[in-house]
């Protein structure tokens, strides 16, 4: 007896049948329906075809928002403009190289109070992610001069009192990556230190699974013991990391409780600042409100305390319901990853960021000292900053240099299509020929509902059949795909002009 076709063999018979046969066969309403030959009711999105995720094109660059710069107060908004201009380096690269160098003279001698338990060190680890020569190194040396300088001045006050050179204690500015070596930089030191380092991240990703690990103790201030006589009370090490592209891939595959400790940023290249409009930043200006902040923080067992007032906690408590349940959804739909243990660092980040904002905001004022208060405003830029400029860029760069296997189904699946060129294509099509078997028929449909959301492929619908029998399961892909490549990432191409 004859078995009854399947969907499945759709593709795989090239049986040549009467005219009037395969009419009937076609009919739903008919006993011999065969899914080979039904009739589609609809073979294009009910909208029409959208744009397609440039996440799926090999050669699209993630468009990722501009840095927001009205984040910052007034003056150093101005600096970070001026600064970005006259090097013509993005805004983004200056931006972070300036929460760096509050984060190393704060430390763990500042923190941001959110309850009786609960208290989160102005410690930032960042990566800032681009191509040779766009414009990381100058950006860092920028704000790395003044941190020097600063330097320079504890140490000449160090001379002054008559310490020895080897009894002064030691900058804010470290570069040595030992394990130790920088250990004994935060034991020496009364808040901690910012390590800044323009040439990749080596010896991270190089180092042993239990340095990694040790490691992990700098973000959160939490005591580090080397050996029985070595410890180090509060470990509050800083990061600023300049990274290549091709290198973030090995960052983002080490373990996802180092990345996810991570703020990256990856910006396009500046607009051409004209040479007759840049202007000179006002670098006296800025040293004297980074000194401020510097006498201002205190020592990691007596830390400068910023509290959250209520009206504070009220925003607070909007934002990390909203993540819970975030986070909450992840969990039950089993997609937990870097992005779910990155979200999950969410909650220490945007208070520290708030009160990295706030000190920011106090240092151009020269007043007797901070408010010790974050409130709606304080805690809501924080949030901002967190939400609409750090996270897209984490995302982007997850997706690009991390994909889940789906994501690297999906874009094989893409790829292959732009090869053959196809205008339509079956399940089983791309569970054999584009994926070459390594999935089953259900994991080959949900690539395609990801293709689908990626305005790449969409679904055909046919007449089902009266008598049983499934449909055909048969896709039509976008005609834009062939035409489609990256139009690159102008997001913020208006920053000097535009947020100055």
């Amino acid at each position: 007896m004859r078995r009854r076709p399947t969907p499945e063999d759709e593709d795989e018979s090239d049986e040549i049948v009467d005219p009037l046969v395969a009419m009937v066969r076609s009919d739903a309403r008919s006993a011999y329906y065969d899914p080979r030959y039904a009739r589609p009711t609809s073979a294009s999105p009910p909208g029409g075809w959208g744009e397609i995720d440039p996440a799926f094109l090999d050669e699209a660059r993630p468009p990722v928002p501009a840095f927001p710069l009205d984040v910052l107060p007034p003056f150093w908004r101005d600096w970070v403009g001026d600064t970005a201009g006259a090097l013509g380096a993005p805004v983004d690269y200056v931006a972070q190289s300036v929460l760096a160098a509050v984060s190393g003279l704060c430390g763990a001698g500042a923190s941001v109070r959110i309850g009786p338990r609960w208290a989160e060190p102005l410690v930032l680890w960042q990566a800032l992610v681009g191509a040779p020569s766009s414009g990381k190194s100058p950006a860092m040396a920028s704000v790395r001069a003044l941190l020097a300088t600063l330097d320079a001045e504890q140490a000449a006050r160090a001379g002054d009192r008559g310490k020895a050179d080897d009894e002064s204690p030691p900058g804010t500015l470290i570069e040595e990556t030992a394990l130790a070596a920088v250990a004994d930089a935060v034991a020496a030191n009364r808040c901690g230190v910012v390590l800044w380092r323009d040439d990749g991240a080596e010896w991270l990703l190089g180092a042993p699974e239990t340095a990694r690990r040790q490691w992990l103790k700098a973000w959160s201030a939490h005591p580090l013991s080397l050996s029985s006589r070595r410890s180090v009370e509060r470990f509050a090490a800083s990061l600023l990391l300049a990274l290549p592209t091709e290198r973030l891939a090995t960052l983002l595959t080490t373990g996802n409780e180092l990345a996810a400790r991570f703020l990256f940023a990856w910006p396009a290249p500046a607009a051409h600042c004209p040479l007759g409009a840049a202007k000179p930043a006002r670098d006296d200006e800025a040293l004297a409100a980074l000194r401020r902040i510097a006498q201002k923080a205190r020592t990691a067992d007596d830390p400068l305390e910023i509290a959250v007032d209520q009206r504070g906690l009220k925003a607070f408590d909007g934002f990390l319901a909203d993540l819970a349940n975030e986070l909450r959804e992840s969990a039950l739909h089993e997609t937990e990853g870097l992005e779910t243990a990155w979200l999950g660092k969410g909650r220490g980040t945007v208070a520290r960021l708030a009160g990295l904002l706030e000190l920011l905001a106090w240092s151009e004022l020269g007043s007797a000292g901070p408010r010790g208060q974050l409130g709606t405003e304080q805690i809501e830029r924080g949030v901002r900053l967190w939400s609409d400029y750090f996270r897209p860029h984490a995302f982007a760069l997850f997706h690009r240099a991390a994909p889940t296997e789906r994501e690297r189904q999906a874009r094989r699946v893409v790829r292959w299509l732009r090869q053959c060129g196809l205008g339509e294509v079956s399940r089983e099509q791309v569970r054999v020929e584009a994926l070459h078997r390594s999935v089953n028929a259900s994991d080959a449909e949900q690539v395609l509902y990801r293709l689908r959301d990626a305005g790449i492929v969409s679904r055909i619908d046919y007449e089902l059949p009266s008598r049983g029998g499934r449909p055909p399961n048969r896709w039509c892909v976008s005609p834009r795909l062939a035409t489609t490549v990256a139009a690159g990432n102008a997001g913020n191409a208006g920053n000097l002009s535009g947020q100055r």
